[in-house]
Order: C-alpha cells, then structure tokens, then sequence
C-alpha cells in the first residue's frame, strides 16, 4: 500500500511537473508569438521608414534633377542672351567703325577738293598775271610802235611846204588812227583768247571735279552696299550660329533627361535591391526564430517524456535519444539556415552586380548614342558654317568685282568726256582764231577807206551825244516835259489831280553833321542816293522831284501827260479812283522798300549805329511847271507838296507817317496804327496815321 502510495504520487508528481512543463510551454509560445507581433510590427515600422526614407531620397533626386536643368536651361539661355548681345554690339561697333571711316574719308576727300579748287584757284590767279603781264607787254610793244611812228612822221614832215604838211599831217592822223584801231583789235583778240583758255581750264576743271564728286558718291554707294551685304551675311552666321547653340542646347538638355532617367533608374533599383535584401533579412530573422522556439519547445517536450518514463532504461534511453535529436535537429536547422541565408545573399549580390553591369551597359550605350548624335550635329552645323562663310565670301567678291567694274566705267566715261570736251576746245579755239583772222582782215580792208570811217565816226559821235542828252534831260525831267523839250516846244505849267508826294529825311542829321567828318557825310549821302535811285529806279510811274541834302521828294501821278489838265485858269479835272489809288499804292511800295533796305544799310563808317529815316506822305493835287532855260527844273507847288513835308519832319525815325487822305483812300489794302491828332505848322491839327505793311 505504501509503495503505491508512493507510486501514486510520485505519478501525481510527473503529471503535475508535465502539466505544469506544458503550462510553460504554452506560455513561452504565447510570449514569443507576441515578441513575433512586435517585430512584425517593428519590421512593418522599419520598412515603412525605408519606403519613406527612399520616397524622400527619390524626390530629392529629382528636385536636384529639376534644378539642375533648370540651371542648365537658364546657362544656355543666359549664354545664348550674351551671344546675341556681343553680336549686336559687335555688329554695332561694326557699323560705328564703318560710319567713322565713312564720314572720315568724305571729309579727306572734301579737304583734298578743296585744296585742289584752291591750288586751282591760284593757278588761275597766276595764269590771269601772266596774261595781264602779256597784255601790259603788248601795250608797252604797241606804244612804242607808235611812238616810232610819229618819230618817222616828225621826220618825214620836215622841210615840207606848209600844204605838204598839212596833207602829210592828215595823212599821219589817218594811220595812226588805223594803227590805233589795229592795235586796239589786236589787244581785244589777245584778251578774247586769254579769257577762252581761262573758261576752258575752268570747264575742264569743273568737269574733273564734278567727275570726282560722281566716282566718290559712286564709290560711297557702293561701300555702303557692301557694308550692308556684309552685315546681312554676318547676320545670317550669326543667326546659323545661334541654331547651332540652340541644337547643341537642345542636346544636352536631352543628354541630361537621359542621364538623369539613368540615375532614376539606377536609385530605384538600389532602393528595390535594398527593399528586397530588407525582406530577406527579416524572413530570415523570423525563420531562425521560429525554428529556435520550436527547437527549445521540442526540449521540452523530450524533457517532459523523459520524466514520464522513469520507470525503466529504455524509457531514459529514449529520453538520451530524443534530446540528441533534437540537439543534431537544431544544429541541423541552424546550419541550413545559415546556408539559405548565405545563398540568398549571394544571389542577390549576384542579380545585384548583373543588373548594375546591364544598367551601366545601358547607360552607356544611351550616353555614347547621344554623344555620337551631339558630335554629328555639330559636325553638320560646322558644315554648315563654312559652306556659308564660303557663299558669303563668294557674294562678297562678286559684289566688289561688280562695283569695280562700275567705277571703271564711270571712269573710261570720263576720259571719254575729257576727250570730248579738249577736242571741243581746242576746234573751239581754231574756229576763234579764225574769227580773228577773219575780223583782222576785214579792220584792214575797212580801214582802207577813210571815208567811210570818217562818215561812220561823225555819225557815231552824234548818235552818242544824242543819247547822252537824252540821259540827261530824262534825269532831270519827266518823260512827257523832256519830250516837249527835244520838240522845240515851251512846256506849259500844268495842274495835276491826286498826286501822291512823299518826303524822307534822317532824323538828327544836322547832329550827325557836326559830330562827323566831310567825308563821312559825303560817303553817307552817296551811298543813300545811290540805293535810294536804284529802288526809286524800279516803278515807272514814280518821279523824283529834287534832292537836297538828307532830303528826297519823289512824287506818283505825274509821269504821264495824260494826268495833266491845262488851262487858263490853272485849274484842271479829275482823275478815275483806280488811277489814284494805284499812283497812292506805288509810293507807298516805295516808301516800305525804301524803310526794309536802310534795315541793312552800311553804318560801318558813322558814329551811328543805323540810317534814321523818316517818311511823310500825302495826295492831292498839285501846280507843276519848268523853271529855267540854261539848267532847267521842274517844280512842284501847292498845299499838297507843304503838307506832305509836315508830315515828314513831324514822324518818329524809321517810320511812315500819312495823312487821313490816303489812309482813307488804301486802308482797306495795307494795315495802318492810328497816332491820333498832332499840331500841323500851318494846317492845325490833323489826324495822321504810321503806316505798318502790307496785309
């Protein structure tokens, strides 16, 4: 009973050490399955991080990637930028160049015409000496010839009768006279040919020059054409050049598309190799888990038995054999799983190392295609480049040879029209020699009667006394009273209606005549009656009356015969309101000519600074009449003349003054400024006028 007592529990025992050996084990699993949840979690976490971290690293990348083309797009640009701005300003530069050499080469070309026109110039400054020099000679050669003449004359008259003489004395007259006219003739053909070489020299200069000024202009044209074939040409290069950048640009863009698609490639195979060895690693750390816990389970297992069977040798034999067992079954597995783990590193090194050599093989046939492409691209352009530089070289040339040829013809032409123009001088020049030839012949042959000479010269003398009278006689009196006189007849005093008289003077003259010289005066007044004739000179119907001193009295209306009405009482009619207001229009243009060309008169020589003048005006009528037999003169008389020489001394220097009379009869044709009423020496008061312009 106590031995199975004892049995029983030492049975209770074993069971209650294997159920509590189970307990354990159970444990143990449920322990190590949760360690296996929180590694799994912990793998899940790790690779997670690693997807995460390689997300990172692949957004990285192509940021830089972005940037790095962005850098390499905006570098090219920027360097196509640049290049486009150094061509233009070398193109610029170019053409400064060109304009300065342009406007450097017009002015030489200016200075060396001037220099010839003045070397010209004093060449026919020195030519004309030398021609006065050959005139003075010939005067000198011609009075001496006739100096020997009368010396033979004085000779030959000697011991003769006095009829002799006389007849003699005639005789010499006529020759020396002949001689005289010989003489005079030859020194007007000697100057006719002086002046026709001087005009040929002049023309055949002018030619020359005017031929100068057409090459240069040419040459000019034709430089500027070529500049612009030039910069067209420079232009297209340039604009090729830039195509060649740009393709070139282009290309590398695509290089580096192609390197960076390399490098993206090459990250995410790294990142898949790692992702996969990650997963081996940790397939690996889960099976070598799982075989330990089931190796240290299968210990306990066995240990379990092993107590159970204690009742007999083979029961612990057993146990032996099944804890060997299970020892050499761990050892077994461990080794195996070193043995996988080995592989499968070594395979995927291996697929690794395959793919890396695949990858970079790949890489680098792409990046060898792409360079062949770049190369022959550039190759091509190059090509390009120095077939147009070709071209252009050859439209360059063949443009110069163009233009050459054209200056060559423009010069034979103007060889040609040098030619022309010396033979035309010198037929010219033979057909004037001729002439005098001819003209010498024929003085001869007319100086051979004497009579005719004789009769040709009184006549001659006549007819120019007749004119210088005439002259004369029309400067002193009108053209109507001047044709009475040279018919013998007494003009008659007449009556003129609305004549138009105007006074002018210098204000401060008798001053000016005091503080100034004689001569200053007399070279004052000169100058003055001068201008003042020649404008006065210009209108038919206007008369000057009398000068005295810095006084002129011109009158309209008078001129012709016609205006005139004679009778008993002195008294005569009207005239038609056109012919009035035209005799009224004419003094005043008059007046404003004379009022616009003391403006500009010559004061360089007085004490003042500008000619004062001064103008009165008025119309009416007036008595006229001839005074005088040996120095006639004709007269003017009447209030009209009184008045209009009030209205003189009364206006202001360098300004018309008119009466209401003819301010009413032209205002509504000239612009006048009212002065108002002023106090006239005989008349009152008056209301008066300046007189400003023409509408």
């Amino acid at each position: 009973m106590e031995v199975q007592s004892k049995m029983l529990s030492e049975s209770l025992v074993r069971d209650r050490a294997v159920k509590e050996s189970k307990l354990l084990a159970q444990r143990k699993l449920v322990h190590f399955q949760e360690e296996e949840a929180q590694i799994f979690e912990a793998n899940l976490k790790e690779a997670r991080q690693l997807y995460e971290s390689q997300l990172v690293e692949q957004r990285l990348i192509e940021w830089r990637q972005n940037i790095q083309a962005e850098d390499l797009t905006r570098d090219e640009n920027r360097k196509s930028d640049l290049v486009i701005l150094i061509n233009n300003m070398a193109e610029f530069k170019i053409r400064l160049n060109e304009q300065d050499e342009a406007r450097e080469s017009e002015v030489a070309f200016r200075s060396k015409m001037k220099l010839r026109r003045e070397a010209f110039q004093i060449r026919i400054k020195k030519m004309e000496e030398r021609q006065k020099k050959e005139r003075d000679e010939l005067v000198v050669t011609q009075e001496r010839i006739a100096k020997n003449l009368k010396m033979v004359q004085a000779l030959e008259i000697r011991g003769m009768s006095e009829t002799n003489r006389r007849r003699a004395l005639r005789e010499f007259e006529i020759q020396s006279q002949q001689l005289a006219m010989r003489q005079q003739k030859e020194a007007e053909q000697l100057r006719e040919l002086q002046l026709l070489k001087i005009r040929h020299m002049s023309e055949l200069f002018n030619l020359e020059f005017s031929s100068a000024n057409e090459l240069e202009e040419l040459l000019a044209d034709q430089r500027v054409r070529e500049q612009e074939l030039a910069s067209q040409n420079r232009q297209q290069y340039h604009s090729e050049e830039d195509k060649l950048e740009r393709q070139q640009a282009k290309l590398k863009a695509m290089q580096l598309i192609e390197e960076q698609k390399a490098q993206r490639n090459h990250l995410r195979q790294a990142q898949s190799r790692q992702s996969k060895l990650l997963d081996r690693q940790q397939r690996h750390s889960a099976k070598l888990r799982e075989r330990f816990h089931l190796v240290e389970n299968a210990a306990i297992v066995g240990s379990e038995t092993a107590m159970s069977s204690a009742t007999g040798s083979e029961t612990d034999s057993l146990g032996d054999s099944t804890s060997l067992g299970a020892s050499s079954t761990f050892a077994e597995s461990e080794a195996a799983v070193d043995e996988d783990a080995v592989d499968a590193e070594t395979r995927a090194k291996t697929e690794s190392n395959m793919a890396q050599d695949v990858e970079a093989r790949r890489n680098r046939r792409a990046m060898n295609d792409a360079s062949q492409e770049l190369m022959d691209q550039l190759n091509k352009g190059k090509e390009r480049l120095t077939t147009m530089r070709v071209h252009h070289k050859k439209l360059m040339n063949d443009l110069k040879s163009f233009h050459k040829d054209g200056r060559d013809q423009k010069q034979r032409e103007h060889k040609r029209k040098m030619a022309d123009l010396v033979k035309d001088h010198e037929e010219e020049l033979q057909t004037v020699k001729m002439e005098h030839v001819q003209e010498m012949e024929e003085l001869m042959a007319t100086l051979g009667n004497q009579e005719l000479i004789s009769a040709q010269q009184s006549s001659f003398d006549k007819r120019m006394d007749t004119v210088v009278s005439n002259q004369l006689l029309g400067n002193m009196l009108p053209r109507h009273i001047a044709e009475q006189l040279k018919a013998g007849q007494v003009p008659e005093p007449s009556s003129f209606d609305n004549v138009c008289l105007f006074f002018t003077d210098i204000a401060g003259f008798k001053e000016l005549a005091v503080r100034s010289q004689p001569r200053q005066i007399v070279a004052l007044l000169n100058r003055m009656y001068v201008l003042f004739d020649q404008i006065i000179a210009q209108y038919e119907d206007l008369y000057k009356v009398e000068t005295v001193g810095d006084s002129f009295m011109v009158c309209s209306g008078i001129s012709n015969a016609n205006n005139a009405n004679n009778n008993e009482n002195g008294k005569g009619g009207g005239i038609a309101p056109e012919d009035k207001i035209a005799n009224i229009s004419s003094a005043i243009e008059c007046a404003l000519e004379l009022m616009e060309a003391v403006e500009e008169f010559d004061m360089s020589d007085q004490i003042m600074d500008k000619l004062n003048l001064r103008i009165g005006m008025q119309c009416g009528s007036v008595l006229a009449g001839v005074i005088g037999t040996k120095m006639p003169h004709f007269c003017l008389f009447g209030d009209t003349v009184n008045t209009a020489s009030r209205m003189c001394s009364t206006s202001e220097p360098l300004k018309i003054q008119v009466s209401s009379d003819v301010y009413d009869t032209v205002k509504g044709a000239y612009l006048f400024e009212e002065r108002g009423s002023i106090t006239i020496k005989g008349k009152g008061t008056m209301n008066t006028y300046y007189l400003k312009g023409r509408k």
